[in-house]
């Protein structure tokens, strides 16, 4: 009995291992597809996290291009660093109340470049939670929306100059 006893317990340790290493294989290709489209993601899209404080702890090099700062000087920093005067403080202030509660903020923020150029960029900020249903950090992504806000000027100061014209 005692061999027989034996030879099963071993045949079941071995189906949990076979399982567990499906099981293992599976999770691998899942977290190389979600690494995959991260860097993806990243490589094109304008975007930053921070912890909770909302100092910057990863910027994205599309986001580095635009600005015009170095990751170096963009780590560390609130993302005041590239606030344009424009900008009503009423706006950060509805955002961080928004993901502070752990809801998503979207909007349209004017930012200046570290050169003192500005671009206009269509914003998503979330907040990061961790198992505990916890604020871990925030994370932004962004997407370039100047060409249309120059746009948007121009029939602004053509309708101004001659409110005659109709569409």
């Amino acid at each position: 009995m005692s061999n027989e006893n034996s030879k099963l317990q071993t045949l079941q340790l071995e189906e949990k291992i076979s399982k567990l290493t499906l099981e293992n294989e599976s999770l691998k290709n899942q977290l190389f597809k979600v690494e995959y489209l991260y860097n993806f993601f990243n490589k094109y899209a304008i975007n930053s996290e921070t912890n909770k404080k909302g100092e910057i702890t990863y910027v994205s090099q599309p986001f580095i291009d635009i600005s015009g700062y170095t990751e170096k000087e963009l780590i560390g920093s609130n993302h005041s660093i590239v606030r344009h005067p424009d900008m009503s403080n009423e706006v950060f202030k509805e955002m961080w109340e928004t993901i502070t509660a752990k809801k998503v903020w979207r909007g349209e923020i004017k930012n200046q470049k570290k050169d003192g150029g500005f671009y206009w960029v269509d914003s998503i900020i979330f907040p990061i939670l961790n198992q505990k249903d916890e604020i871990e950090g925030f994370k932004s992504i962004r997407f370039d929306i100047t060409d249309s806000k120059r746009v948007d000027d121009i029939f602004e100061d053509i309708l101004d100059v001659d409110d005659s014209i109709e569409f």
